[in-house]
């Protein structure tokens, strides 16, 4: 995968993709215009993703194969995927963040990591249609279908791809809710529908949390044992649309994509008032993070300004709310002398 391959030779394990209240509103509503419920199950089927490349079918797919964020994306409109691949299950047994509202023992598990994608089992499912996200400028840039796997796949059915990279939180949203009513969906339900007045509600929060904290500056990161990440905002969904609101999110150079990686040397690299570090297991817990001394002594961390965030994204919005709204409490609750 070409998105990370300069952030220090991440493994595939190790993958660590892993506006304000109007405009948030304005783009809510837009998902749900044009047939709440979908086309008709009978008839010619088709979708053209965020890589211009149109499937097609003879009729609407039924058998869904999806990553796991994707397939958490369109389960709470009412489509059940029947295969799900990427992080789902923790190695005791928990749900993954990213695996959202989705009942894991509902569906088949094509595999359960970055580099674990069984062919047999996927074709055992009979699916109709493989939805992923699209994590780079490149059509092979895709979550878990990178490399030679996706023209592996791409025979047995057809790949739909919608754009996770430089694109903000609301539109990444509307365009999961369009492929969700595309294959039956209900974009008006009562849990839809709830969902789009809190994600509102919370982005308003968030807005005017912001506002009330002038000054503010915020560290976006991830980690492993040898490396500290440091987000690049407008590579995400999430911190670009918070950024949209007014947040103030230090930006990491460099020429990678979505990271620049540091040694934990250089921890203190860029000051920060409350930093915000990845909450999935394939990152350090903030338990291990505060083994390196150059972290501990970061005085954010001593002040305890620290609060959890996933660098997947939650694309719909009876995800996504929850997520704004404890970070509007966070800001809330923030200090802005911290690096004064």
């Amino acid at each position: 995968m070409s998105v990370f391959q300069g952030a220090a030779g991440l493994s595939r394990r190790g993958f660590l993709i892993g506006a304000g209240g109007l405009a948030a509103t304005a783009a809510l509503t837009a998902c749900g215009s044009g047939g709440a419920s979908g086309p008709a199950a009978s008839g010619p089927w088709e979708f053209t993703d965020d890589r211009g490349r149109q499937a097609a079918r003879e009729q609407r797919p039924a058998r869904v194969v999806a990553y796991v964020s994707s397939a958490a994306a369109l389960w709470d409109y009412g489509v059940r995927p029947v295969g799900v691949f990427g992080p789902q299950k923790t190695a005791d047994g928990k749900k993954e963040i990213q695996a959202g509202n989705i009942d894991l023992n509902a569906v088949t598990s094509i595999g359960n990591a970055w580099d674990d994608f069984s062919m047999e089992k996927f074709a055992a499912t009979k699916p109709d249609l493989v939805v992923t996200g699209l994590t780079g400028a490149k059509p092979t840039d895709l979550w878990v279908l990178k490399d030679d796997l996706g023209p592996k796949v791409q025979p047995i059915a057809p790949i739909v791809a919608l754009s996770e990279y430089k694109v903000t939180l609301p539109k990444v949203i509307e365009r999961y809710e369009q492929l969700a009513v595309a294959l039956g969906g209900d974009a008006n339900s009562d849990v839809i529908k709830k969902g789009k007045e809190d994600f509102r509600k919370a982005s308003d929060d968030l807005k005017a949390a912001i506002k009330a904290k002038p000054g503010l500056k915020v560290l976006v990161v991830s980690s492993d044992k040898d490396s500290l990440y440091v987000c690049k905002p407008e590579f995400f969904a999430d911190l670009a649309y918070y950024r949209d609101l007014g947040l103030d999110i230090v930006n990491g150079g460099g020429s990678d994509d979505y990271f620049e990686t540091l040694s934990w040397e250089q921890a203190g690299k860029y000051p920060a008032d409350l930093i915000l570090t990845d909450s999935r297991t394939y990152a350090l817990s903030r338990q291990q993070m505060a083994q390196f001394p150059t972290w501990a002594q970061l005085p954010a961390v001593r002040a305890g300004q620290l609060a959890d965030w996933s660098t997947e994204p939650r694309f719909n919005p009876v995800l996504a709310a929850p997520v704004i709204r404890k970070l509007a409490e966070v800001v809330t609750g923030a200090r802005t002398d911290i690096t004064a």
